[in-house]
């Protein structure tokens, strides 16, 4: 087997001798040379951006290995639905999957840090922290993942949205009794100035707004907006500053964790590691052939104000810090202490990560 190059400290070093007599936990068939099938599952396709990142984290893997671990790969929901899939890891349906927090509300508070408004547009960065934390054996974001059988192993960070509207957003009063389809904890920072926040499938949002249902789509990442033909109903794309729009974490349960060896452990964590870096490239491809989908419509692009931007931050970001803080504390932890720590991490990780730009940005500069 080749070993990695460089290799952080194991996900979870602490589980590595315990169990590995569970080879054939989590779904995954197995032998005694420890070449291992696993199942992945994936509620979106692998032609889109998050998609094409769990594809190159598998392929890696299964380079990495020698083939020793080989993943059965399931796409588009076809195994889980995005609601399934924590319970799906745990009672061995799957064994790598996505969770998205936002369908198991209140859940996780503590990974949601990464969805506080006005905190970041970096997507690379904010996956970089988010690793660190979760790997730290004992960490707060550590133990939330524990306390549901799990273990996050990396990050899919959606980058900043872009609102998609009919009528042009300019001023904060555009936002005003406007019904926008949004679901992340960022978006609640909007509602302060007037809008109507609904929470719709992915699946259903392209229909609901070409219905009338919804006057606005918001929490997608920009470089969605091609893929899922955002432009065909809507005239209008606006970054109105708030930041990242979703935090996922691509995770294993407990007993799958332990039954695989150190070594493609160590594999995984190495290219678990590499994965901010790809979701800059691999936004970047996309932000941009969704910059040409939109120009191609005859749609526009548009960054709001700094001073109008401004404007939905005093309004809202307060309240949605402090629910966030009650959420913490509800669940045991110390909100102050944890964000400090997130802060600290996330500045040492835009250093690293400084030349992310987010993709409307270089749409509007593009012309």
């Amino acid at each position: 087997m080749r070993r990695p190059s460089t290799v952080r400290t194991s996900l979870a070093a602490g589980l590595c001798a315990a169990t590995l007599v569970l080879a054939g936990c989590g779904g995954g068939g197995g032998s005694d040379d420890g070449a291992r099938t696993l199942t992945f599952t994936m509620m979106v396709g692998e032609q889109t951006p998050i998609g094409e990142l769990w594809a190159w984290w598998l392929d890696e893997i299964e380079e990495g290995t020698d083939g020793e671990l080989t993943f059965d790969r399931f796409w588009d929901a076809t195994l889980l639905k995005s609601t399934e899939t924590m319970e799906g890891l745990n009672d061995g349906r799957a064994d790598v999957g996505q969770v998205l927090p936002t369908v198991y509300a209140g859940q996780f508070p503590l990974t949601s840090v990464g969805e506080l408004p006005f905190e970041t547009s970096n997507a690379a960065a904010i996956a970089q922290v988010l690793g660190d934390l979760g790997r730290e054996e004992g960490s707060p974001l550590a133990e939330e993942w524990a306390g549901h059988s799990l273990i996050p192993l990396a990050w899919s960070v959606g980058a900043s949205s872009a609102l998609a509207t009919n009528e042009p957003i300019e001023t904060v009063e555009d936002l005003d009794g406007l019904r926008l389809r949004a679901n992340d904890r960022g978006s609640r920072v909007l509602e302060p100035s007037g809008a109507n926040l609904i929470n719709i499938e992915l699946a259903e949002i392209y229909g609901s707004m070409d219905r009338g249902l919804v006057d606005g789509i918001y929490g997608i990442p920009f470089s969605f907006t091609g893929p899922l033909k955002y432009p065909e109903v809507a005239d209008h794309f606006t970054d109105l500053g708030i930041g990242i729009s979703t935090v996922n974490g691509l995770a294993v349960s407990r007993d799958t964790w332990s039954s695989l060896t150190p070594e493609q452990q160590d594999v995984i964590t190495e290219v678990s590691d590499r994965v901010p870096d790809k979701i800059a490239e691999i936004e970047q491809r996309w932000e941009e052939s969704s910059c040409q989908a939109v120009q191609e419509a005859g749609d526009s692009v548009h960054v709001l104000s700094e001073e109008e931007s401004a404007k939905i931050e005093q309004a809202g970001k307060a309240g949605v810090l402090e629910a966030w803080q009650r959420q913490v504390e509800d669940a045991g932890g110390d909100p102050e202490a944890f964000y400090a720590q997130y802060r600290e991490g996330l500045e040492a990780a835009e250093a690293d990560h400084k030349t992310f730009q987010t993709g409307i940005q270089r749409c509007v500069e593009a012309g």
